[in-house]
């Protein structure tokens, strides 16, 4: 295996690079290898770290609920089911989701938002408390922070939904918070820039190793 796997490797990279040519068999053909083999590999992974080891501990009791639930979601396997089944796989499946968006909004409130926050409270904005070190330059560090402050409060405030109260207080409001709207826009497009270009350089970065992959295998 050791012997002609890097041979497959190359044979599978230059399938996914012939959709250069257009959507093609190989091109299908090698995705779908790879969306197999993760599947079937995902599947071990849960089986032999999850499953197994419940099942042998001696503690169904506490796995059991979650046994149930996968058995149930097996009838949403089928696209066109009987009224009891499709309950059953549906109720199997509203759980799932349920807790998955609970998981998400949480994390993303304990492990995003509030931390920004904290993070964003506990800077200091004084000049003073940034002294220039070898390393570091005092003016950048502050200036730094200052940018995450603002930022953070701009952020804060183009996810603001309000309607606007009737008078002058309401004009003068709606313009304080259509200005650090924008100000959190710009960080927006700022961030999913940097991101955008974080994906690009990955993903360059991965074509370059595949191509030297190839040279080396073919050229010697």
């Amino acid at each position: 295996m050791e012997t002609i796997g890097p041979f497959i490797a190359a044979g599978l990279t230059l399938m996914v690079f012939s959709y250069i040519f257009g959507d093609n068999v190989l091109f299908k053909l090698a995705s779908h290898i790879f969306v197999g083999v993760a599947v079937g590999y995902a599947m071990l992974v849960a089986w032999h770290q999850v499953f197994y080891p419940a099942l042998t501990s001696g503690n169904v009791v506490s796995v059991l609920p979650a046994l149930i639930l996968c058995v149930l979601l097996i009838f949403k396997i089928r696209p066109t089911q009987g009224g009891v089944t499709n309950v059953l796989g549906s109720l199997a499946l509203a759980f799932v989701l349920g807790v998955g968006a609970a998981l998400a909004i949480g994390g993303g409130l304990l492990g995003t938002l509030l931390p920004q926050a904290s993070a964003m409270v506990n800077l200091s904005l004084n000049p003073n408390h940034y002294p220039d070190t070898e390393n570091e330059v005092g003016l950048v560090l502050w200036l730094n922070n200052i940018i995450i402050v603002l930022g953070t409060i701009g952020v804060f405030f183009y996810f603001t939904f309000a309607v606007r109260s009737e008078g002058f207080l309401g004009g003068l409001r709606e313009g304080f918070v259509r200005f650090w709207a924008g100000m959190g826009r710009l960080m927006l497009i700022f961030t999913l820039g940097a991101l955008f270009a974080n994906t690009v350089s990955s993903r360059v970065a991965l074509l370059v190793s595949r191509l030297q992959f190839l040279m080396g295998l073919f050229g010697g």
